[in-house]
């Protein structure tokens, strides 16, 4: 008999933004941003110059899939400040969730 992985029953909970008259699913975040994220760990958090755009520009990755139009001018004239706070953060909570899973993880025990 067979063994089977099913990859399509691994269904992330819904998650949509609500913006300027568009509905974004950011529910999915394809595996080329996570690996951007992970190449990027330092510049990402060293907070430095650039850390903003490229920020920017990975929750733009993350929405294109369902809102293939969107740029970060976009997202910056469509936005107030603390809007685009808000939206950066529950874009990236899951991303940041279990990266903090994984630390806690791998500071426990070196096995995976």
């Amino acid at each position: 008999m067979a063994e089977i992985l099913d990859l399509d029953k691994l269904i992330p909970d819904q998650r949509l933004i609500r913006l300027a008259g568009k509905e974004i699913d950011v529910s999915k975040v394809p595996t080329r941003v996570v690996l951007e994220i992970e190449k990027n760990k330092g510049k990402l958090q060293s907070g430095g110059d650039e850390t903003f755009d490229m920020l920017l520009d990975l929750v733009c990755k993350i929405c294109r899939p369902s809102f293939p139009e969107i740029t970060t001018d976009w997202l910056v004239d469509n936005t107030d400040f603390v809007q685009l706070q808000a939206l950066l953060e529950f874009v990236m909570k899951p991303i940041r969730e279990k990266a903090e899973k994984a630390a806690g993880k791998n500071a426990e025990s070196p096995s995976l």
